[in-house]
């Protein structure tokens, strides 16, 4: 018996290096650039002064930014072209190095470009200023600029920054409006619906860092319609330094919450519940308080540690409606081990990659772990880790190689919320959801991401717009006993580890996709096919 099943083992895994193999030498000769005889792609055409990149560097850019952005904690930042479409937004502040940029959408926030040009099509608004340190700025009638317009070399900036900030000050309409629009845009208006609170709406106050030393307020409140329930968070945090800032803070709230978030976001969460009845987060209330403190290290780097006392309560189905549900009924959400939660927790994050929602290169990483105990007058005995690690690497022209690798362990009694789960949506793509639950979890995921513009397909009208991807899931989740060590992952067995493969079609970005996944240890299962509004990762 043993035999038959290293034989079966043997033939799935060269099954899966056939399947992986011929895929990617098909669309190799597909998606493979075009020959030199064609020529290059023609540039983007722009009749502004051609700029100098000879003295742009990092230091360059740093610099430029702390003259020119006064928060620098929403931000973008991209290397080389870029372009932002008509219908598209951009909400924070844009900073471009080494490259040109066209606006044509919307940016809430200011636009800096170091050694590159600005173009401002006739549908462009920005609601900041307008910068470009060793470039120009060309604009089209019917572009707005809420700010400033600046055009400025490296050796003249600090005296434009100067000349700037003084003539301001005899323009009081325009300072005006500038905290007008400062204090607009620090308070967010929150909607989403889900089968737990039914339709909530409520306002959000993001956190702003704004000078080297301040007290910054930050939080949301709302409305549960169907929980008929008042959700909040609010809390304070007193802060010193910029990029190298240290802060201490404290909150209280009381919310639906949910360990489900880098599964799906929730606008998209959102969406699949209003249209097809379909809640994929699963949820429960957290009611109370936490104390913090965090220190940065410059713009990349996090470290937080904090205490915090909670309530966790079981939330049941309100909600019913949806707009093509039909008599489908939303899943039941679970139950979970409730009780008085006392822990200690700590983060780390690190943060290098050039677009949030949408990166092409660069590293993210997060890590969590979190200790309770009876000894911290807590009603639960764990303790509980997590490591995520993506990586996104540019690897020729419209090509990219996207990896993630999440880790998770627990040790103790974990409470039934927080196990962790695998199976459908941004996890085992070509497997049911959730289908797999326990203490323990390895997941990887390979996504190689190609644009078909730029390959043999862009003469073809429709397959020209989209990008073409083959992805890799694998991974494994299992139980252990509750006295196994938090870092022992000696019961992970290879012969259990379950694998996808599959291929998406996605926008340009890769955030709107139709994918098709299957699994490989089974031959008689049914194609596995998602359609999603954003990135698996």
């Amino acid at each position: 018996m043993k035999n038959i099943d290293t034989r079966m083992q043997i033939k799935q895994l060269v099954f899966l290096v056939l399947v992986i193999f011929s895929l990617l030498m098909l669309f190799w000769l597909l998606l493979s650039p075009q020959a030199a005889a064609a020529g290059p792609a023609a540039p983007l055409t722009m009749t502004v002064a051609a700029h100098d990149t000879t003295d742009c560097d990092g230091e360059l850019v740093r610099q430029a930014e702390r003259d020119y952005l006064d928060d620098r904690t929403n931000l973008t930042r991209r290397f080389g072209d870029f372009e932002l479409a008509l219908h598209d937004s951009l909400s924070g502040n844009l900073v471009v190095a080494g490259g040109d940029v066209v606006i044509s959408g919307r940016v809430a926030g200011t636009v800096l470009v170091v050694c590159g040009n600005i173009t401002l099509t006739s549908t462009a608004v920005v609601d900041g200023d307008v910068v470009a340190v060793s470039g120009r700025v060309k604009r089209f009638e019917g572009s707005r600029i809420g700010g400033d317009q600046v055009e400025t070399s490296p050796e003249s900036r600090h005296y434009s920054r100067a000349r700037r900030t003084r003539d301001r000050g005899w323009d009081w309409e325009r300072n005006w409006k500038r905290q007008q629009r400062r204090l607009a845009s620090s308070f967010d208006v929150d909607a989403h619906y889900n089968r737990v609170d039914g339709f909530y709406l409520g306002g959000s106050l993001p956190r702003k860092y704004r000078g080297f030393t301040n007290v910054g307020m930050f939080g949301f409140g709302g409305y549960g319609f169907k929980a008929k329930r008042w959700q909040y968070q609010g809390g304070a945090e007193f802060y010193i330094g910029r990029e190298f800032r240290t802060a201490l803070g404290a909150e209280t709230h009381d919310f639906t919450d949910t360990e489900d978030g880098w599964i799906i976001p929730r606008d998209e969460n959102t969406a699949a519940a209003l249209f097809i009845k379909e809640d994929f987060q699963d949820y429960y209330r957290r009611k109370g308080f936490s104390i913090f403190g965090s220190q940065n290290f410059g713009n990349d780097f996090k470290l937080t540690a904090g205490y915090r006392r909670d309530d966790l309560l079981t939330l049941e189905n309100r909600a019913v409606w949806s707009l093509f549900g039909g008599k489908k009924k939303f899943r039941q959400n679970p139950t979970i081990d409730e009780g008085k939660l006392v822990s200690y927790f700590t983060e780390f994050g690190w943060d290098s990659r050039d677009h949030k929602r949408s990166p092409r290169r660069g590293w993210l990483l997060n890590a969590m772990a979190e200790v309770s105990r009876p000894d911290f007058d807590s009603d639960f005995d764990y303790d509980r880790m997590i490591i995520d690690v993506r990586r996104y690497i540019p690897i020729g022209y419209g090509k990219n190689l996207d990896l993630r690798l999440r880790a998770g362990s627990s040790s103790g009694v974990l409470p039934a919320q927080f196990f962790f789960d695998a199976g459908g949506l941004s996890t085992l793509q070509g497997y049911r959801f959730k289908e797999f639950t326990g203490n323990r979890m390895l997941l990887g995921n390979l996504e190689y991401r190609m644009n078909a513009g730029r390959s043999r397909l862009h003469d073809i009208p429709i397959l020209s717009e989209f990008n073409l991807i083959l992805f890799v899931d694998s991974g494994m989740i299992w139980e252990v006993d509750e006295g196994a060590a938090l870092a022992n992952f000696k019961d992970f067995d290879w012969n259990r580890l379950k694998t996808d493969v599959g291929i998406a079609i996605t926008d340009n970005d890769g955030r709107v996709r139709l994918n098709f996944a299957k699994r490989t240890d089974r031959g008689h299962d049914d194609l596995v096919v998602t359609f999603r509004l954003n990135r698996a990762f």
